[in-house]
């Protein structure tokens, strides 16, 4: 993981996350809630688009089952692409991390929100 300086989201991160807030599961709302004052502090160093989030901690804390997330993004294939997901993580009730998995070459960008679908 590469260290930056803290950054607002773009808008395909703040697309994705709310996508996979989307949906209704404890700790959902609190989560939400931290999602307005997420901003980036960090990215995945293998070129992919997954990055380290980090919220105020005026923010109230989520009560979720496990570090990762209950939601997820199904990401559709496109031509001779491998189909992928998106995830998200909370550390201690706290987002913490946004991932794109790929299983086969690391994206450079969020996939398309045409190619997505929420699980969860």
């Amino acid at each position: 993981m590469e260290t930056d300086p803290p950054r607002p989201l773009t808008g395909q991160e703040r697309l994705m996350l709310d996508l996979l807030l989307s949906s209704d599961f404890v700790g959902a709302p609190e989560l939400r809630e931290q999602s307005r004052s997420a901003v980036v502090v960090g990215r995945c160093g293998c070129g992919c688009p997954s990055v380290d989030l980090l919220t105020s901690d005026s923010a109230p804390i989520a009560r979720v089952a496990s570090r990762l997330v209950p939601s997820e993004l199904e990401v559709l294939p496109a031509g001779e692409e491998a189909p992928g997901e998106v995830i998200l993580f909370a550390d201690d009730g706290r987002l913490s991390y946004l991932e794109y998995v790929y299983f086969d070459r690391p994206p450079a960008d969020w996939p398309d929100p045409s190619r997505v679908r929420v699980l969860g």
